[in-house]
């Protein structure tokens, strides 16, 4: 176990170190019905929120990862920051199975998109360079899913990577490995038979530039 103290600033072993750590914690994504979400709710009455008052959320490993991660977006190294997106991704695919597919990939799609969203920051000067390493992941964990044959996750993850997309194109961020990525899931799904996934990604692909 590494030591609280220890300075991650600039230092690669170190940093990957602390966050397999983390990830090696199983994810908490099941719904904790001890602590109330205003979100996640639609109404409230006196009793439910007495009875909740005070409850804590379960501690959530995923949450510290990324943490960490957008951290290293901070005056830090990009090579940090891509070993962060790296991690997480794959421990996205070392954890995900058929039975929680769509969950999982809702859950850490979530972190990615928060990533993204903070390297349009004005500040941040590593823009481009985030955004193709990520397009670039994009591809090879989409092929992982459908070698896999985790068909609804897949749908997930195309849903919401190409949300993500349209939001760089928007940005005036090149759209190429994006385009690349979409017509290489068009063939592997169409291949293993996914008829619909296949004519989604066809459909994001002529559209991601659309507004």
């Amino acid at each position: 176990m590494l030591d609280k103290h220890t300075n991650y600033t600039y230092d690669s072993f170190l940093f990957v170190k602390k966050l397999q750590e983390i990830l090696s914690q199983p994810p908490c994504f099941e719904n904790n019905t001890s602590y109330l979400d205003l979100g996640q709710v639609s109404s409230i009455d006196d009793t439910k929120l007495e009875t909740t008052f005070g409850h804590i959320p379960p501690s959530d490993p995923l949450t510290k990862a990324l943490g960490y991660i957008l951290q290293s977006m901070r005056r830090k190294p990009f090579t940090l920051t891509k070993l962060g997106i790296n991690e997480l991704l794959k421990s996205y695919l070392y954890h995900i199975n058929t039975d929680n597919q769509k969950v999982f990939t809702t859950c850490y799609l979530g972190c990615i998109e928060q990533i993204f969203l903070s390297c349009l920051s004005k500040n941040y000067p590593f823009t481009n360079l985030l955004w193709e390493y990520l397009s670039r992941c994009f591809n090879t964990v989409s092929e992982y899913l459908v070698a896999h044959k985790l068909e609804q996750g897949c749908q997930v993850f195309l849903d919401k990577v190409s949300c993500i997309s349209k939001t760089a194109a928007q940005e005036g961020l090149h759209t190429s490995l994006i385009q690349y990525f979409l017509h290489n899931l068009e063939i592997w799904a169409r291949e293993e038979g996914y008829i619909e996934l296949a004519d989604n990604a066809k459909n994001y692909r002529f559209n991601i530039e659309t507004f």
